[in-house]
């Protein structure tokens, strides 16, 4: 009870001295005031949100995307009863992104690959034996190119050398330049093989370079003891996160950066929702607000809801 009490009073002197903040910033007062009753009178007003940027590389149009969040939005009304969202075609309480990098660039290569994953340790174990031995190819691959391009350097060299020795001289016979023009044909040809064989060699990398984050993400999502891949196979550190909500003084967002179909979306969407919520992580894994992106359903989980009630019921009023 007397931590109630002490909620309410901070309430009052905070919102108080928002108030006053209005008569200069009042766009800027009005978010923080709103942050400050999700706070501490959670569910007691709809948080608005609105779809901010989204990268076209996405391939999703924006119609589309406000369906996907007003779906997201329901998972959490139809078990609560109550009005939680809202949404807001501009200046929303919570602005959702959709930021295109490496996660999502991964994803759309591995399905333009034809690479087929899913969420178990056989699945990583084939895509591990699959980087692998790709890594092994690739690496002979480039021993191979670099020679090449050594080579024709100093080819490419050696011609420019006579070319220029020749012209000291007033031109070449017409023996020594048919065998010049046919040299200098030769280079050119040369010279496309070997922007052919970068080019599918970089393409090559790119797939690496996919698997590697898409295993990064199994290793995530499988809770495996085993070293993650940065884009040249070594270990690295960090967890492959789908989206995050941010939230600073006078500004709330959610950023999304990587999902492979619909149903992922919409659950991250939600997992997003519920931080928005002042939610935290539950243990069941099949959850809305587990850690990670582990179930199929959409729907909240006994979990998720033990977690939205005491939440709501955390309210000093």
């Amino acid at each position: 009870m007397m931590r109630r009490v002490i909620n309410v009073l901070i309430l009052i002197a905070v919102i108080g001295g928002a108030g006053y903040a209005t008569l200069t910033h009042r766009d800027l007062a009005i978010r923080i005031i709103r942050q400050i009753e999700a706070k501490f009178l959670p569910c007691q007003r709809a948080i608005t949100y609105s779809l901010g940027s989204v990268d076209a590389r996405f391939g999703i149009s924006k119609a589309v995307l406000v369906a996907d969040l007003k779906e997201a939005e329901a998972i959490w009304e139809k078990s609560s009863g109550k009005n939680l969202f809202d949404y807001k075609s501009e200046n929303g309480d919570v602005l959702v992104n959709f930021v295109y990098d490496y996660r999502q660039q991964a994803t759309d290569k591995m399905a333009s690959s034809g690479i087929q994953i899913d969420k178990s340790k056989a699945s990583f174990d084939a895509l591990k034996a699959q980087h692998d031995s790709r890594s092994v190819r690739i690496a002979s691959e480039e021993v191979r190119l670099d020679a090449s391009v050594v080579a024709y350097e100093s080819r490419q060299k050696t011609y420019n050398a006579e070319v220029a020795k020749w012209n000291r001289q007033g031109g070449a016979s017409p023996v020594e330049y048919d065998r010049l023009q046919a040299e200098k044909a030769a280079l050119g040809t040369d010279a496309q093989r070997i922007a052919s064989t970068e080019s599918t060699l970089n393409a090559d990398i790119e797939t690496l370079n996919a698997i590697g984050t898409s295993l990064n993400k199994l290793i995530g999502e499988l809770n495996l003891s085993v070293e993650k891949y940065n884009q040249a196979g070594a270990s690295t550190g960090g967890e492959f996160e789908e989206g995050e909500y941010v939230s600073e003084a006078g500004s709330q967002r959610i950023d999304i950066y990587e999902y492979s179909n619909r149903t992922e979306l919409v659950r991250v969407l939600a997992h997003e929702f519920g931080h928005a919520l002042g939610l935290g992580h539950v243990a069941d894994e099949e959850a809305i607000m587990y850690k990670r992106n582990q179930g199929n359903g959409l729907s909240l989980t006994k979990d998720d809801v033990a977690a939205l009630d005491a939440r709501c019921a955390s309210s000093p009023f």
